[in-house]
């Protein structure tokens, strides 16, 4: 007798309620979610989507929050018009949320209008599951540095034109040759595994501007 299951149930997708997204961040919120004073005008400013066990934020850059503000600083007047901000994911459990990023990804490019799309992943022992995931969405990797605290984050946007050379690759852990070159105009388009972890494929940036 043949046994037929039934597939596993995905969990759906769909835009949070401010109360959803509150719950997730008392059980998984990092530092980027404090206080609960700027959670709250970035659930203001913005939409929330996920699921009961991972979420993230689509910001407009020029939203009044303190993240929004801070990348504004950092970018001066470039790409700011129109452009989206993604918030790093918040999760409750051990499950990659590919499907999220992708989801998330598409409703800033069209909320975006003409501006760019940015991303912000937090630098702890997940971002090397989790940069893939924004690599797979058109992502790249364009800087290593604080954004409205101390901790260090991974900021990626779209857009990233690269010149047509060879990538060089630098292990995620190697901080110091990872910042030289994001700080000398290279990006960050692609990984593979190396040692347990990632090492990252940087390219020279066509100019553009």
């Amino acid at each position: 007798m043949i046994q037929v299951c039934d597939p596993p149930r995905q969990r759906q997708i769909r835009r949070l309620s401010a109360e959803e997204f509150f719950t997730l961040v008392r059980c998984g919120g990092a530092g980027f979610y404090r206080p609960c004073s700027e959670v709250l005008r970035m659930l203001t400013a913005g939409e929330a989507w996920g699921t009961a066990g991972a979420a993230l934020l689509v910001l407009p850059l020029t939203a009044d929050t303190a993240a929004a503000a801070a990348l504004r600083s950092w970018l001066g007047r470039r790409q700011l018009e129109g452009g989206c901000l993604l918030t790093p994911l918040v999760r409750t459990g051990e499950e990659l949320p590919a499907r999220l990023v992708e989801i998330a990804a598409a409703r800033a490019d069209r909320l975006r209008r003409k501006g760019t799309v940015w991303a912000v992943v937090e630098c702890t022992e997940t971002a090397a599951a989790l940069l893939p995931l924004y690599f797979r969405q058109g992502f790249g990797l364009r800087a290593l540095r604080p954004l409205e605290s101390l901790a260090p984050c991974f900021l990626l946007c779209t857009g990233c034109v690269p010149a047509r050379t060879a990538p060089v690759w630098v292990p995620l852990e190697d901080r110091v040759q990872l910042a030289l070159l994001l700080a000398k105009g290279y990006a960050a388009l692609d990984s593979r595994p190396y040692g347990g972890s990632l090492a990252l494929a940087l390219y020279p940036m066509k100019e553009t501007e």
